[in-house]
């Protein structure tokens, strides 16, 4: 009788072993899961750390003042009361110097008709600025050739720089303008500047200067930073 009892709890063990070992393995398998779904889920939690880590070091970073600006450019001045409106292009470059100096070289040239004649309105400009984290000042000496005329203008600049998205950049600006043989005038600058993609910018700029001039002007091109 006893040999018969034992008999049957070897066979009993032997079935309940292989059972027993698919549990633990099932067991396995259920924690091997949860583990890798916990490590997912932890990396995406890190990668979304990050991206708000970048996304503050866009709006944190110092702008770039080093790059090259081509735009179109279109001028409505009224001059002595006369209106005249002529059309062009404009090239800017811009570069740093060090963390908290740059310098600017802007040339501009345009043309139109008055009375059926051509004449040319061109200006040259040189200078050199003050930057911190989003504002700026700058002076700036020009020459401006209106047909045979020429004259010299001192331009004092203030203005800022504010990042409203990742891609979106507004700026703008006061200027003070010393007209040679003519008054001082306040002139005012607004523009936007979008990137497209690393390093290329679309940029609109609008600006207006008062006085006895009374110019108002449009631009709209391309910014490559480097």
């Amino acid at each position: 009788m006893k040999t018969k009892i034992l008999l049957v709890g070897c066979a009993l063990v032997c079935i309940s072993m292989p059972v027993l070992a698919q549990q633990d393995q099932s067991v396995d398998q259920d924690q091997d899961v949860q583990a890798s779904e916990e490590d997912s889920n932890r990396e995406r939690s890190e990668n979304r750390g990050r991206e708000r880590h970048d996304h503050r070091d866009r709006h944190d970073e110092n702008f770039n003042y080093s790059y090259l600006e081509l735009s179109s450019l279109g001028y409505d001045m009224d001059v002595g009361g006369i209106d005249i409106e002529p059309d062009g292009y404009k090239l800017k470059l811009s570069l740093s110097l060090g963390d908290s100096l740059f310098g600017v070289v802007d040339r501009r040239r345009t043309d139109g008709k008055l009375a059926g004649a051509n004449y040319e309105f061109d200006t040259e400009g040189y200078g050199f600025g003050l930057r911190g984290d989003s504002w700026f000042a700058s002076y700036t000496y020009n020459t401006w050739d209106v047909g045979n005329a020429e004259f010299d203008v001192d331009t004092i600049r203030l203005g800022f720089r504010n990042n409203w998205t990742d891609r979106l950049e507004f700026n703008a600006s006061y200027s003070w303008n010393n007209i040679e043989d003519a008054d001082n005038d306040d002139g005012f600058q607004a523009g936007f500047a979008y990137e497209l993609f690393d390093g290329v910018e679309l940029i609109a700029e609008y600006e207006t200067i008062g006085g006895h001039l009374d110019i108002d002007y449009f631009s709209a091109g391309v910014r490559l930073n480097f």
